[in-house]
């Protein structure tokens, strides 16, 4: 199984000049470049097929997600989501993302989900360390393990997907990727 890794589109916080101001960058949102970078993605990738898709529940994701492939919808998996360290990494509630994503499906989502399912203020930053994030995706890799399926697409973030690609990919960059070397590396 191949596994093709996309990083977000260029979010609000991306481009900021401040990122630890947390007054304005609660899960934010791709830019008008953002935009722009994931329509070009979605050009580059269109003659390829995939047979699953999967998307962190961060806002900007699903936002990338939405223009990269406007006729699919993802599993929205919160193990992929961002390591939560600064503000733009707090995310919403399902009822109020189902407002804006219609059509996907949050049915596996707690109310708290980028908390890991613990009741929060939802303002408040409670930062995740690397283990944190390294622990998820060893999750979500056994997770996959027994798919049936030969290209997958996961839309994530720079931190999260750096510990598989051993850098930080740009935003919008596709990194493909086998997905029993990556098993082979984190699980066993």
């Amino acid at each position: 199984m191949k596994l093709y890794l996309i990083r977000h589109a260029e979010s609000e916080a991306n481009a900021a000049a401040d990122l630890d101001n947390p007054t304005y960058y609660y899960d934010a949102r791709i830019t008008k470049r953002g935009k722009e970078q994931a329509l070009k993605l979605s050009k580059k990738i269109k003659d390829l097929s995939f047979d699953k898709y999967f998307c962190s529940p961060l806002t900007r994701t699903m936002e990338t997600f939405s223009l990269v492939f406007p006729n699919k919808k993802p599993i929205l998996d919160p193990l992929i989501r961002e390591q939560l360290y600064h503000s733009c990494d707090v995310g919403r509630q399902p009822k109020i993302l189902r407002k804006e994503f219609k059509g996907y499906d949050f049915s596996n989502l707690s109310d708290y989900w980028w908390n890991n399912n613990i009741p929060i203020n939802e303002k408040i930053i409670n930062q995740e360390n690397h283990n944190d994030i390294y622990l998820r995706l060893r999750k979500f890799l056994i997770s996959l393990k027994n798919i049936n399926s030969e290209n997958v697409v996961i839309v994530s973030h720079g931190t999260y997907l750096s510990q598989i690609t051993e850098y930080m990919l740009d935003n919008c960059e596709l990194f493909i990727c086998n997905f029993d070397e990556i098993y082979n590396k984190f699980i066993n």
